[in-house]
């Protein structure tokens, strides 16, 4: 009997591809996984069985493997074999959204870390997103944080630097962009707008959440406001492919 009978026996590979072998194994198990044809908690076939399906030997099948649960799609258990963990963080965005519930997790948790932060003049598409006038200076906070035990971030943060001067001294000293935020009375952010793009990553993006440059990020550029509409920030969150799913709700 098979563990994980919704694989399918015989999957081809392409040999003569400059995708290794073991990748195109990973987009296999990933497809079932992220389709929904394999469950949470469901185990999946032994590095034995899967080397005989795919024709590979086994070492082939372990990297694949590590890299799923480098993904945090899968988790092995000792003695036991490869299960597929709980379900990915979910980026929600609702047509009436306060700050996404991922985004609102990252930037509670007092586990920030300031990697960089510098003035740069405002270009005329931020001044018009953060209403601040063209010749104005931007106050830019590159960010690491972290949302529960796997998803990791690499921020960018971009304010008016005249009416949030010390932002970063604040950020690096309190560890969280919420309470960094109620020290200059932004108590509460609304989410205004949400851009979902992909690209490679830059090099400190992929030494940080540790990948390779050509791995694809997933990058998810919002402004938040305050309560009473005035923009707070223009951000750029940088996410591992494959690490969150985005639900978009209408209703």
């Amino acid at each position: 009997m098979n563990d994980c009978p919704s694989f399918s026996d015989g999957l081809p590979l392409d040999r003569t591809a400059s995708v290794p072998v073991w990748r195109q194994i990973l987009s296999d198990i990933e497809f079932e996984i992220r389709g929904g044809l394999v469950a949470s908690g469901q185990k999946l076939p032994s590095e034995l069985e899967l080397s005989r399906r795919y024709g590979v030997n086994r070492h082939t099948v372990r990297m694949a493997l590590l890299k799923l649960a480098d993904k945090g799609l899968v988790v092995s258990r000792q003695g036991a074999g490869v299960f597929v963990t709980d379900e990915q963080p979910e980026y929600r965005i609702a047509r009436q959204p306060s700050t996404s519930e991922l985004e609102q997790a990252m930037n509670d948790a007092a586990t920030g870390e300031l990697i960089a932060s510098y003035r740069r003049p405002t270009s005329h598409y931020l001044a018009g997103l953060l209403q601040i006038d063209r010749g104005g200076e931007l106050l830019v906070l590159e960010t690491l944080r972290q949302a529960g035990s796997r998803l990791l971030s690499y921020g960018y943060h971009y304010f008016d630097a005249a009416r949030f001067a010390g932002i970063d001294t604040a950020f690096a000293r309190l560890r969280s962009l919420s309470a960094t935020l109620a020290e200059f009375d932004c108590r509460r952010l609304l989410r205004r707008a949400t851009w979902i793009d992909t690209r490679m990553p830059r090099k400190v993006e992929a030494a940080a959440l540790g990948i390779d440059l050509d791995e694809p990020v997933i990058v998810l550029s919002y402004v938040d406001t305050d309560g009473e509409g005035r923009p707070v920030l223009f951000g750029n969150t940088v996410l591992r492919g494959g690490t969150v799913r985005v639900r978009v709700e209408t209703t």
